[in-house]
């Protein structure tokens, strides 16, 4: 048993080493941040000599220990410390703008609500688009799993007369953004499917319909939005990242862009980082190959990967290919 918690230690330590994953496995649930203006992600702190003084840095438990002197103990001790070091992202939900729409013989205002990072800088400018209902449904969900917890917290009721007055309108959006507020200080909630779908859903299964009738454009614009937003609210359910990075590979690959092709599909590989038995394990290794070999890039590091699957489980010929999996995703 000890020694399976020192492997999984070691793991842990050469993951952390890339930029890509070492917020899946350095951070806490709420502990990771995006790189600003990239979709590249990364945790504050996970570096071992992160913010320690020279003398700290040859304490007990600094990397220039060698493994086989640490009790797992230790090891346990040195990674939850590494943790605790990480700066928690504190998210921001702001309604800058909002327009009215006038959809056959209907009237109703549309809010646009910012995702933000606070205490960074954010150049993500990710952002959707909600109405009135959209947010009844959200609380409606939240009810379902959460009444004791929202009791206090007040939706904002519908309005009789006057729903389209400036002063209306502003008072709504006030008021929607102090409702999300406190739904996210709930940490419950917060990690429920119920409040970060709310944020990209509608979104996610636009672009891959989008995708699935070829419309690559248009598919990639959504979900490099709904990458961003996921890396902002949902950095702990990293299949969902894995799905989206892969969508997202798809398209650049069929848009003829064989560098994003390979960068995307490098991540959500990194992502899994030998999870055998993950339906998208092997596509993306398979997909990384071929990409590298078209970029001239030395993969022999992948192919041996590929090789020691294939000797542990068989030929993985017949599995479905990254596309065919891809588009299976998210059917409405």
């Amino acid at each position: 048993m000890e020694h399976d918690n020192i492997d999984q230690i070691r793991k842990l330590e050469k993951l952390s080493m890339s930029n890509e994953h070492s917020a899946a496995i350095c951070g806490n649930k709420d502990e990771s941040v995006t790189v600003p203006g990239s979709t590249d992600t990364q945790p504050q702190g996970c570096n071992p000599t992160d913010g320690v003084s020279v003398q700290n840095k040859a304490a007990p438990y600094s990397t220039a220990v060698p493994e086989a002197m640490l009790t797992t103990k230790q090891l346990f001790q040195y990674w939850n410390a590494v943790n605790k070091k990480v700066k928690p992202i504190r998210l921001l939900f702001e309604i800058p703008e909002t327009r009215t729409v006038k959809d056959q013989g209907s009237k109703y205002v549309v809010y646009k609500v910012v995702v933000i990072k606070s205490g960074t800088y954010d150049g993500s400018q990710s952002y959707i688009e909600r109405r009135y209902s959209d947010f009844e449904k959200l609380h409606k969900n939240i009810l379902k799993n959460f009444k004791e917890e929202v009791e206090e917290i007040t939706f904002p009721k519908k309005i009789v007369a006057g729903n389209f007055l400036p002063e209306k309108i502003t008072e709504r959006k006030l008021a929607f953004r102090d409702y999300l507020a406190q739904l996210y200080a709930i940490k419950d909630i917060r990690f429920s499917d119920e409040f970060i779908e709310f944020f990209f859903l509608p979104e996610l299964q636009e672009g891959y319909g989008c995708l699935r009738s070829g419309q690559y454009t248009r598919a990639l614009n959504s979900l490099l939005n709904v990458l961003s937003l996921q890396e902002k609210l949902c950095m702990h359910h990293y299949d969902r990242l894995v799905l989206t990075l892969s969508a997202i590979g798809v398209c650049c690959r069929d848009l003829g862009n064989i560098d994003g092709a390979y960068e995307f599909c490098e991540k959500a590989g990194l992502i899994l980082h030998n999870n055998y038995y993950h339906k998208y394990y092997f596509p993306l290794i398979k997909v990384q190959i071929t990409l590298g070999n078209e970029l001239g890039k030395n993969m022999q590091h992948l192919q041996h990967s590929l090789t020691k699957l294939e000797e542990l489980h068989g030929s993985q010929n017949n599995l479905p290919s990254l596309k065919e999996l891809v588009v299976q995703e998210y059917i409405i």
